[in-house]
């Protein structure tokens, strides 16, 4: 699903706690599947954050922030669906997907 949301081989995503996020305008809400709700920016179509609805925490696509290199990684998640010609290259721990949608 992060390939179809970003358009991307991949998405690069920075969690923040709900708490945290104050929104300036109001996103456009798309519920993906049944367990995420992703929103994109009502003006242009800017990718913005995925919430998963048993999550405190809220992911953003690296790529919206003003700032993306302030954002270090830490792992890589989801690497099962990666594609054949991706190399995720930095030795960064891996995670599985454990959600299907």
């Amino acid at each position: 699903m992060c390939r179809r949301w970003t358009g991307a081989a991949f998405a690069t995503l920075v969690w923040f706690p709900r708490s945290a996020v104050h929104w300036t305008g109001e996103p456009t809400v798309f519920r993906s599947s049944p367990i995420a709700v992703r929103t994109h920016c009502g003006l242009c179509g800017t990718p913005l954050s995925l919430g998963y609805d048993s999550r405190d925490d809220i992911a953003f696509a690296v790529g919206s922030l003003e700032d993306p290199q302030s954002v270090t990684p830490t792992h890589h998640y989801g690497v099962e669906g990666r594609l054949p010609w991706v190399d995720i290259g930095r030795d960064l721990p891996v995670r599985i997907t454990k959600e299907r949608w």
